[in-house]
């Protein structure tokens, strides 16, 4: 831990917020600076700017879970959840070790938090945390909201988001990932077969070992002669050759 850790609150509540913010001032004087935002892309921007040392993530935000932060985080800082779920969802988070605090937090909660949280001493995050946020949100959320709904793509010190639903295709790309949308290339600092085990099946298919199809962005699929299919896009003049492992997809055409 540094030795005046900066932190950052992200809650869309602002009497909730500022209520963290001063009961962490009181517990914890030595901090350096208190940053707050109150949606995911505010907190993504502060991350990039001010490089917190902590970030307490609310669970619901306006625009994307705190569970979805703390994974385009990737160990950029330590994570604490801020929710207000009921005792049986909470054990959750305390069956998977991960740090949170309920709504609204008191006095004695957030000083166990700042005990742990300064005997870390910054550790980075476990290397299995990816897995830990997905059985998370599989616990305390709906299906649908278990799944990626944002990139990131990192630029150096800077990451990008973008909305998943905007991906034409994913392409492996050793150890990254091709992102490929209408406007533009980038990659992904993760495995393509990790990122589809985190994309909702019925509306991303794998359509050969190292491609995954956005299957909103199909305009129209080609059978030649020889039983090759092609994928034409929308949007895109690319097109997508489907592997014969994956053709059952387009049986019926």
């Amino acid at each position: 831990m540094t030795v005046k850790p900066r932190i950052l609150i992200v809650e869309d509540e602002p009497l909730l917020r500022h209520q963290l913010r001063d009961t962490l001032m009181e517990l914890w004087p030595e901090l350096s600076v208190i940053d707050e935002a109150d949606c995911g892309i505010a907190a993504i921007s502060r991350v990039n700017e001010a490089l917190p040392d902590i970030a307490f993530l609310d669970i619901h935000l306006p625009d994307m879970s705190g569970i979805e932060i703390a994974r385009l985080l990737r160990g950029r800082c330590q994570v604490v959840f801020v929710t207000a779920y009921d005792d049986y969802a909470v054990t959750a988070f305390e069956q998977e070790a991960l740090d949170y605090v309920l709504k609204p937090a008191t006095v004695a909660r957030l000083a166990n938090t700042v005990a742990r949280l300064k005997n870390r001493q910054m550790q980075a995050a476990p290397p299995e945390m990816d897995q830990l946020l997905a059985q998370i949100a599989q616990r305390i959320s709906p299906k649908s909201d278990a799944y990626l709904r944002w990139l990131t793509v990192s630029t150096g010190n800077t990451m990008q988001l973008i909305p998943v639903g905007d991906a034409l295709f994913f392409h492996a790309d050793d150890k990254y990932t091709q992102v490929v949308t209408a406007a533009s290339e980038a990659l992904m600092r993760k495995p393509i077969r990790e990122l589809t085990a985190e994309l909702d099946p019925e509306k991303f298919w794998q359509i050969h070992r190292s491609t995954v199809v956005n299957v909103a962005a199909i305009a129209r699929v080609v059978r030649a002669t020889t039983g090759q299919l092609t994928i034409h896009l929308r949007n895109s003049e690319r097109s997508l050759h489907v592997s014969r492992a994956y053709a059952y997809r387009f049986r019926q055409m």
